[in-house]
C-alpha cells in the first residue's frame, strides 16, 4: 500500500473512531433531567452561573471555598454568553464531551509519534470506548478538561525532548499552565517538563537553561492569565487547597471520604479500574502493558519521549494511589497513557502470534465496546430520583412527613412544592445518645423513610467499630425489624439487551437489599462486586422507600 493511500485509510479510521467517541460522549447528556445530581458538577456550574449573572470575574466573591482551577469557570461562562437560552448544566456537559473527544485525538497523536500509526489507532479506539472516560465526560467537573490539559502538555513535552525546539518548550510550559489552571494536581507535570529539559538534544547548556526558563515563564503567564484571582487572592487559594489536601490525605475527616476506610492503597483503584472503569480485559492489558513498558525501559533504555511519559505516569500513579481518598476519577489523567501502553502490548502480541493476538485484541475491544454501549442504555431511562419523586406524587398525599438521610439527595425532589415535610436523619454524626434520640424522634413522626443511595448504609454499616449502633440500625431496617416495610425500589442499570452489569452495595455487610429491589425479566447478570460509590450514586443510584408499619423504638430495642 503506497503512503498516500495508507494515510487516507488512517485518516478515515481516525474519523470513524472520533465519530464513535463523540456519539458515546454526547448521547444522554441530560441523564438526570436537569436536577444536577452530581454534587461537584452542581457546585462548579452554580459558581459559574452566579459569576455570569452578577458580572463578577472573581470566583471567591461568590464562593470563598472554591478550590478548583478557574479556567473551567471562564470557559463555561464564555460559552453561556454564546448560547444564553440554553441550560448551563447541559452546556457544561457538552463541553466536557468535547474536551474528552480532544483527549481521544491527542492519544492518537501521541501514539503515532512514539509507537507508530497502528498502535496509535488501537490506542485511540481503546480510549474512545473506555467507560470511565465516557461516564466522566457526562459531568462538567475539572477532571475531564484537566486530563486533556495533561495529555496536550505531554505531547509538546515529547516533541521538546526529542526535537529540541524552542517553540515546543514554550508550548509545553503554556499548556502546563492551562492544566494547572484547570486542576491543581497537574502541578506534577513539573516532573516530565524537567525530564524533557534534561533529555532535549540541544548541546549548549545555555540553550537548555533558556528553554527551561521560557517553559517556566510560559507556564506562569498562562496560569496568571487564566487564573488571575488565584494570584491576587493567593492566601485564599492556599487555604482552600490546604483543606482539600488534608481531606484527600485523610487528615481531615469529612463524611464523603469515609467510604475509603480500610481500603487498600494502590490495589483498590486498580480493582475499581478493572471492575468498571475499563473492564477486566482492557484493565489487565493496560496494567500488563505498563509493566512490560517499565521492564523494557530497564533492560533497554527507550527513546527520550517515552522517558517523558514514564516520569508522569509512574510518580503520578504512586502519588494518587497512596492517597486516602481513592476516587476513580483521580486516575483520569493517567488512563490515556495506560491505554496507549495496552495498545502497544496488544499490537506487539498480534504481530508476534497473529491469530492468538487477534483473538486477544478482539476480546479486549469487544468487551470494552459492549460495556460502553451498556452505559448508554443506562442513560436512556429516567434517573431514579425522578422516578422516586413521581412515585410519591402518585402514591403519597400532600402532608406526609418523610425522613431522609444527611449528605444525600432529599427526596422527593421539590418536596415543599409537593406539600411534603422532609426531616433529616443525622446518620453520619458520631455515635451518641443525643444522635439516637434525635433519630428516634424523627422516625416516630415520619410516614416514610427514603434511602436515596448507598451513601449511608454502604459506608457506615461497613464501619461497625466507629458506628456500631448505625450499623445495627441498617441491619434491622433492611431486615424489617424496625416496623418499616420496603414499598418501592428504583434503579437503572447498564445493560445491553438481556445482559446487565450490576454491582452489590451490600457486599460484606451481613444483610442484603430488600426483595422489592430485585429486577425481573433480566436473563444474564454480570456481577461487578462492590463499586466505589462515586461510580454509581450520581447517574444510577438505587432508591429504597420504606413505609411505616408500626411504632418500634430502635434506641430502646438496641
Amino acid at each position: 500500500m503506497d503512503t498516500k493511500r495508507r494515510n487516507r485509510t488512517s485518516l478515515a479510521l481516525l474519523l470513524l473512531i472520533l465519530g464513535l467517541a463523540g456519539g458515546l460522549r454526547w448521547a444522554g447528556l441530560n441523564w438526570d433531567g436537569g436536577i444536577g445530581a452530581h454534587p461537584d458538577e452542581r457546585y462548579v456550574v452554580g459558581v459559574a452561573e452566579d459569576m455570569y449573572h452578577s458580572g463578577e470575574m472573581n470566583p471567591f466573591a461568590v464562593a470563598s471555598d472554591y478550590a478548583y482551577g478557574h479556567l473551567p469557570l471562564y470557559v463555561l461562562m464564555g460559552t453561556m454568553a454564546c448560547f444564553p437560552s440554553q441550560d448551563p448544566l447541559l452546556i457544561g456537559r457538552a463541553l466536557a464531551a468535547l474536551f474528552d473527544l480532544g483527549t481521544v485525538g491527542m492519544v492518537f497523536l501521541l501514539g503515532k509519534r512514539l509507537c507508530g500509526e497502528g498502535v496509535a489507532l488501537w490506542a485511540a479506539l481503546g480510549i474512545a470506548v473506555t467507560v470511565l472516560h465516557i461516564q466522566q465526560a457526562h459531568f462538567y467537573t475539572a477532571d475531564v478538561p484537566g486530563a486533556l490539559g495533561v495529555v496536550v502538555t505531554l505531547w509538546f513535552a515529547v516533541r521538546w525532548a526529542e526535537g529540541g525546539r524552542w517553540r515546543d518548550a514554550v508550548l509545553t510550559g503554556g499548556c502546563a499552565g492551562l492544566a494547572v489552571g484547570t486542576k491543581a494536581d497537574a502541578i506534577l507535570l513539573g516532573l516530565p517538563i524537567v525530564a524533557a529539559g534534561l533529555l532535549t538534544p540541544v548541546r549548549s547548556r545555555g540553550a537548555r537553561w533558556g528553554m527551561a526558563g521560557l517553559a517556566g515563564l510560559a507556564a506562569l503567564l498562562t496560569f496568571g492569565v487564566t487564573n488571575p484571582y488565584a494570584l491576587i487572592s493567593f492566601g485564599t487559594v492556599w487555604r482552600n487547597l490546604a483543606r482539600q489536601a488534608a481531606i484527600v490525605r485523610g487528615a481531615l475527616d469529612v463524611p464523603y471520604i469515609r467510604q475509603f476506610h480500610a481500603r487498600w492503597p494502590y490495589l483498590d483503584q486498580a480493582v475499581q479500574l478493572c471492575r468498571w472503569g475499563m473492564g477486566w480485559p482492557l484493565g489487565m492489558a493496560a496494567l500488563g502493558g505498563l509493566g512490560y513498558g517499565v521492564w523494557r525501559a530497564i533492560r533497554h533504555p527507550p527513546r527520550a519521549g517515552e522517558w517523558v511519559l514514564l516520569t508522569w505516569l509512574l510518580p503520578g500513579l504512586a502519588f494518587v494511589g497512596g492517597l486516602y481518598a481513592k476516587f476513580p476519577r483521580y486516575v483520569l489523567p493517567f488512563t490515556p497513557l495506560l491505554v496507549l501502553y495496552a495498545a502497544r502490548g496488544l499490537y506487539a502480541l498480534k504481530r508476534r502470534w497473529r491469530w492468538v493476538g487477534a483473538v486477544v485484541c478482539g476480546v479486549v475491544l469487544i468487551s470494552a465496546l459492549a460495556r460502553s454501549i451498556a452505559l448508554m442504555g443506562l442513560y436512556r431511562s429516567p434517573h431514579p430520583w425522578q422516578v422516586a419523586s413521581a412515585w410519591f406524587d402518585a402514591h403519597v398525599p400532600p402532608g406526609a412527613v418523610i425522613a431522609v438521610e444527611e449528605w444525600d439527595q432529599p427526596l422527593p425532589v421539590g418536596a415543599a412544592e409537593r406539600g411534603y415535610t422532609l426531616r433529616t436523619l443525622p446518620v453520619f454524626d458520631e455515635e451518641s445518645r443525643a444522635k439516637w434520640e434525635r433519630i428516634e424522634g424523627i422516625l416516630s413522626s415520619a410516614d416514610y423513610v427514603v434511602i436515596a443511595s448507598r451513601r449511608g448504609y454502604g459506608t457506615l454499616a461497613r464501619w461497625p467499630d466507629r458506628y456500631p449502633r448505625t450499623a445495627a440500625y441498617y441491619r434491622a431496617l433492611f431486615g424489617g425489624e424496625l416496623g418499616w416495610r420496603p414499598v418501592a425500589c428504583f434503579s437503572r442499570e447498564a445493560h445491553l439487551g438481556p445482559l446487565v452489569w450490576r454491582d452489590d452495595p451490600t457486599t460484606g455487610l451481613g444483610f442484603s437489599l430488600p426483595p422489592v429491589c430485585e429486577t425481573p425479566g433480566r436473563e444474564w447478570v454480570w456481577r461487578l462486586g462492590l463499586l466505589d460509590e462515586s461510580l454509581v450514586v450520581y447517574d444510577h443510584p438505587r432508591v429504597i422507600i420504606f413505609a411505616r408499619c408500626d411504632a418500634l423504638s430502635y434506641y430502646e430495642a438496641s
